[in-house]
């Protein structure tokens, strides 16, 4: 019976893993179309490390934005900023980390969402403060898209169903 147990166990082991889900953040200056793009895309496990794998120079996972301590809290962030010029001036955007907790041990502290601005003349136009809303709220649309054309004053959002961006 002993042995029957440790064959089970061991085998159920061997089956068990963790899912490993990935973010990127970022934006593409599409000028031939005269727009701006936000991105915010993620993944699971092998589909995931392949989007990281493929990502843009303009694209970041915003765990690399951040240190953190010996204790894996984290203690600074760091923001990217970037330029795109289209046809009625240059747009200036700015991605920052945006950690559920900066300790990663309470509620939230191990997930990781981004913000972004889009600045025009030194003034902000259009700020997403979180990609996502909260860890645990799985009702409020994610954003994954924010399309901001020339010479249009509201850019447009698109969104998606929490089950729908982490299937």
């Amino acid at each position: 019976m002993k042995t029957l147990f440790i064959l089970l166990l061991s085998v159920m082991s061997m089956s068990a893993y963790a899912d490993s889900f990935y973010e990127l953040a970022g934006y593409i200056c599409d000028a031939k179309n005269d727009q701006l793009l936000l991105t915010y895309d993620g993944a699971y496990n092998e589909y995931g490390e392949a989007m990281v794998a493929g990502k843009r120079d303009t694209q970041w996972d915003p765990w690399s934005l951040v240190a953190r301590d010996d204790d894996g809290n984290v203690v600074s962030l760091e923001t990217v900023h970037g330029s795109c010029r289209l046809s009625d001036g240059v747009y200036e955007v700015a991605i920052t980390p945006s950690p559920g907790n900066l300790n990663i041990q309470g509620r939230c502290g191990a997930w990781m969402t981004a913000r972004a601005t889009i600045a025009k003349e030194g003034k902000t136009i259009f700020e997403v403060p979180r990609f996502e809303n909260d860890c645990h709220d799985t009702e409020t649309p994610i954003i994954t898209r924010v399309i901001l054309r020339a010479k249009e004053p509201i850019p447009e959002v698109e969104t998606v169903q929490w089950q729908e961006f982490y299937q």
